[in-house]
């Protein structure tokens, strides 16, 4: 990466329960429609066809069919799997690794992802847990490299109050990382304030404990408690 250009800021958004559990098959275990509505709208922006997504190539399989690619974003599909099958979806990209992901969107013309001559505004990486440990450990590092394309400050985080057991996939306890500094152990990241999330996202992201109906849970009434978090660093 040219000295002069800076990285590219990278915004995790992840939902997790309590032991930090994610997913179950590369799939997530509940179906929560205002949750699912909050993603959606955080990751559009407020200027839909500005923002991009990328995600591993299970989290990409992982989504029905009928949804891919996920639409007004540029989509990019992170795999080893040379020349794996998109199915000509529009505006998605593959690439081999998280950085040449972000570099790809970086050097993307304005006029291909948003219609018009706006630069790209914000990237969300979206899953899966491999891609999320591996950039959240690389924050982690006091030596990270500097010559990342990218430099991920900040984590969505939607924190479930409920516990699901079967969970086979986790993400890394960012919030307990420490790295040393002059004045002895500094934690890596905050939790920003609610007025912070609102202000970042531009519109009133509901505040407190939610609660929603688990649509999954077929023949049980499991009401899901969350909290929409925001983490910087």
């Amino acid at each position: 990466m040219p000295a002069d250009m800076k990285p590219v800021p990278l915004t995790l958004v992840v939902a997790a329960t309590p032991s930090n559990a994610i997913g179950r098959n590369s799939t997530l275990p509940w179906r929560l429609s205002n949750e699912m509505a909050y993603f959606a709208r955080v990751t559009k922006g407020e200027k839909p066809g500005r923002n991009a997504v990328i995600m591993g190539r299970k989290s990409w399989e992982g989504i029905p069919s009928r949804f891919r690619p996920l639409p007004e974003r540029e989509n990019v599909v992170v795999s080893r799997q040379e020349g794996f099958d998109l199915g000509g979806a529009p505006r998605t990209h593959l690439a081999p690794s998280l950085a040449s992901a972000v570099s790809l969107l970086r050097d993307l013309p304005p006029a291909s992802f948003a219609d018009s001559t706006a630069p790209l505004d914000r990237i969300f990486l979206i899953g899966g847990a491999q891609l999320y440990n591996a950039a959240l450990e690389e924050a982690a590092a006091a030596d990270a490299p500097s010559s990342s394309p990218y430099l991920v400050d900040r984590v969505l985080l939607t924190r479930l109050s409920t516990e699901y057991p079967d969970c086979d996939t986790y993400l890394h306890d960012f919030a307990a990382d420490t790295s040393t500094s002059p004045e002895g152990q500094a934690k890596v990241w905050r939790r920003a304030s609610h007025d912070e999330l609102r202000a970042w996202a531009g519109w009133d992201v509901p505040e407190g404990v939610q609660q929603e109906q688990d649509k999954l849970a077929k023949g049980e009434n499991k009401v899901v408690e969350y909290e929409f978090q925001m983490w910087v660093r």
